[in-house]
């Protein structure tokens, strides 16, 4: 091999390492996601006093989703991250632009998307999102397609569902007011929210399994509500409420509608208490919210997505909303209830 030879396949060599170096360094950034500072570490050895970007997004804001972002900051706070940047997105009811929302966030600057409810969990993981989802307070993640499975989540999201128990709602409405169930029982929810529609059939074929008749009515958004409560207040013995953000943010003009009309509202989340409702059983929003920030922490330390089993939260939160109870001439003080409640004026 003469001189020449030599010096080009020298030349080669180098070239071909600088190659491999400069791949390796695509490939690593490539992996990082982009569109955001990753802070997520392979090792769970993830330094707290490094800067975490979360975005919490709704399609309405209310008091109970204020209750669970504020479970979600003090988590991660109680558990060492104190810079942490959060952002809210809002679609005031729009599910249109819920979805533009999730699709602008596949490049937006951020380590975490917090989605909260249905609606919301639906759209960004429609919009998969190459970032740690993790949502808070979904009744059915499987029935909303969001994944197919609570044990191994299968679409880059995960986090906590509310199950309602709706035995517990109307055996507890009966310890209250013994003619809560006595005629006809209505359900009104928003025909948008996939959780409120699995849970009013699931209250539906309860009521039915006790020979109960139910009157079911629904509406597209809030400013029909109080119109159908007034219908169906002139018809039943009592208005039962699923899981439904949409219902939930005028439950101020529901129950008072109800209230005139003497009957009682059962509700699934104690906001819905403080805004009149008779009473409500439900998961506590603060843990539904501290638990999420759970499992967000443990995505960004390195934990894949699916191996982050949906976590379902146990009904034992039981709220009673005294002014209520007076004006249906319920006397708390006389009854002998199986449970223990807190009272919410």
């Amino acid at each position: 091999m003469n001189f020449t030879s030599q010096v080009h396949k020298h030349v080669l060599g180098k070239l071909g390492a600088l190659m491999a170096c400069l791949l390796a360094v695509v490939v690593l950034v490539g992996c990082s996601g982009g569109g955001g500072t990753d802070v997520s570490q392979a090792s769970g050895s993830l330094d707290k006093n490094t800067e975490v970007r979360v975005c919490f997004v709704e399609v309405v804001e209310n008091d109970a989703f204020i209750t669970m972002m504020n479970g979600f900051k003090d988590e991660m706070a109680d558990q060492g991250f104190t810079n942490v940047v959060y952002d809210v997105k809002n679609a005031q009811g729009d599910v249109a632009t819920l979805n533009s929302i999730a699709a602008q966030l596949k490049s937006a600057d951020y380590d975490v998307i917090v989605p909260i409810a249905t609606p919301a969990a639906q759209a960004c993981a429609n919009a998969a999102i190459d970032k740690p989802m993790i949502f808070i307070s979904v009744t059915d993640p499987v029935a909303a397609g969001i994944t197919s499975s609570l044990e191994k989540p299968d679409k880059g999201i995960t986090g906590t569902s509310n199950v309602s128990d709706v035995k517990a709602i109307f055996e507890f409405a009966e310890e209250l007011d013994p003619a809560a169930l006595s005629g006809k029982v209505g359900i009104l929810y928003c025909s948008g929210e996939k959780n409120a529609e699995v849970t009013a059939k699931a209250a539906q074929e309860y009521l039915e399994g006790r020979q109960i008749e139910v009157d079911v009515r629904t509406v597209t958004n809030s400013s029909e509500v109080q119109q159908t409560a007034a219908t169906l207040a002139s018809g039943v013995s009592c208005i039962y409420v699923p899981v439904d953000s949409v219902v939930q943010s005028a439950m101020s003009q529901l129950t008072q509608t109800a209230t005139k009309a003497n009957i009682p509202v059962l509700g699934t989340d104690p906001v819905m208490v403080k805004d009149g409702a008779l009473e409500s059983v439900s998961c506590s929003n603060t843990t539904l919210g501290a638990k999420s920030a759970d499992m967000a922490i443990k995505a960004l330390e390195g934990t894949k997505i699916s191996d982050l089993p949906v976590e379902v939260l146990a009904s034992d939160d039981y709220a009673v909303n005294g002014a209520t109870a007076k004006a249906l001439g319920i006397n708390l003080d006389s009854l002998s209830i199986s449970q223990d409640y807190r009272v919410i004026d």
